[in-house]
């Protein structure tokens, strides 16, 4: 070879390694797109009285009113309210003047009970139901303090299930007379052989199709796995089901993770997948071998495993639930690895595989140690839906939307300081636009409201 070609030959062959290898996690891609979306504003205001914890969409407060309400829950124990509707386009926002008192842990979101009513525990273990309508609240002593750190689930409008601090399970009624303990399984009883996780989420699912809800409880736990992600190095190892028959709950069946698995979880997601009528339970069951969704079914009165995604080794993988993000069907969501990586992936059923469809990295849906399992939200914008999420560093809120097989960013925005609430999507302003909402780690709540 020609002396005067070896230069070139040699940086032609240095560079192609560069040129065929993979985009950094978080990249830009051809067809992204970054900065704060056009359609709509940020507002940022300072939620007084303590730190902001969860956010919760309320129903509009007027039959004639489309905005719905937001309200900020602190780790005090008060809902604090912005005035928005009609008076979202002024500036500055303000809050309401009267915050609604409780006695609310909020080390957990309180479950919605229907009718804008909000249920959790309380600080003396009490279950605490509180009206964001008539701004009031309630409290019913049960025969055994309720855990601090698991959130009810709602099996009717007149029914709700909440976890014990012995991880018994207690069933709540309302009646003309208010609400009132109606029944109460206890661990190591014939109907709950094994306590309840102590931070349970409680899921409520119709698993046999008939108009009812069933709860889906973790159960059996153990501290074998030891990884801690999820606030503790405790996990349940089974899931138990039970129908709600008049004031009492009744032992339906149960799922076990197996010799030596732990589910990864503090709950099961519940969708209706593949549009049998019936919903199927999501979880991500992990063991020796590595990490897995399972996506199980009710059949002949027993749990079922209806599909099942690929190991992702001994990385942790958020499942986020089942939604249409395309408008071409339900698709799995989850995040694989949030802490390191931070794969966003969407998962489709085939042949009894929950097999991938698209996936990018860099970005997170948790904390480490941290109990919040909802800083994502939905978001229609533009005929889009996107689903948002902090990217991995945790400094620029980011848009996706799923386009055939890929993963493409739709926009972002810088943060002062990181998320610490839940991220809440809602039509806020009334205009029939959806608006997002974050309450980020400085105490600040983060408001993009559409323009009209």
């Amino acid at each position: 070879m020609p002396g005067s070609s070896w230069p070139l030959w040699l940086g032609l062959c240095l560079a192609l390694p560069i040129l065929g290898a993979p985009l950094l996690p978080g990249a830009a891609e051809i067809g992204d797109l970054t900065g704060p979306p056009s359609t709509h504003r940020l507002l940022r205001l300072a939620v007084p009285g303590g730190a902001p914890r969860w956010l919760i969409a309320t129903p509009p407060r007027r039959p004639r009113e489309r905005a719905q309400g937001l309200l900020v829950l602190t780790a005090e124990g008060k809902f604090h309210a912005p005035r928005l509707g009609a008076e979202s386009i002024r500036a500055p926002l303000r809050w309401e003047r009267n915050p609604i008192p409780s006695d609310l842990t909020a080390e957990v979101p309180p479950a919605d009970l229907g009718g804008g009513r909000l249920g959790g525990p309380g600080r003396d273990g009490f279950f605490v139901i509180v009206n964001t309508v008539a701004r009031e609240w309630r409290f019913v002593r049960p025969s055994e303090p309720l855990s601090a750190l698991s959130r009810p689930a709602a099996l009717s409008r007149t029914a709700a299930a909440a976890v014990g601090e012995d991880g018994s399970l207690l069933l709540f009624r309302e009646s003309g007379s208010g609400w009132r303990e109606a029944h109460r399984l206890a661990p190591g009883s014939p109907g709950l052989p094994s306590p309840v996780l102590k931070d349970a989420l409680l899921a409520a699912a119709d698993l046999d199709g008939d108009g009812n809800l069933e709860l889906v409880a973790p159960a059996a736990p153990t501290d074998r796995r030891r990884h801690g992600v999820l606030g503790d190095a405790v996990e349940p190892t089974e899931l138990r089901i039970f129908r709600l028959e008049g004031d009492r709950l009744r032992p339906m069946g149960r799922y076990a993770a197996g010799a030596g698995a732990v589910f990864e979880a503090l709950g099961a997601l519940a969708a209706d997948i593949d549009g049998d009528g019936r919903e199927e339970i999501l979880v991500t069951r992990s063991d020796a071998r590595g990490t897995a969704h399972l996506l199980l079914g009710l059949e002949k009165g027993e749990l079922r495993v209806k599909a099942r995604g690929a190991s992702a080794g001994s990385r942790w993988s958020h499942v986020l639930g089942a939604f249409d993000v395309d408008h071409s069907g339900i698709k799995v969501l989850a995040v694989e690895a949030p802490h390191m990586a931070g794969s966003l992936l969407a998962l489709r059923i085939h042949q009894g595989d929950l097999r991938e469809r698209a996936r990018r990295p860099g970005f997170t849906t948790h904390a480490a140690g941290s109990r919040n399992m909802w800083q994502f939200a939905l978001l229609r914008r533009g005929g889009f839906v996107e689903v948002v999420l902090q990217e991995r560093g945790r400094k620029r809120l980011a848009a996706l939307a799923l386009v055939g097989n890929r993963w493409k960013l739709r926009w972002t925005l810088e943060l002062t300081s990181p998320a610490a609430s839940n991220i809440v999507a809602g039509d806020f302003d009334g205009d029939g636009r959806d608006d997002l909402a974050l309450a980020d780690a400085a105490g600040n709540l983060l408001l993009l409201l559409s323009r009209g």
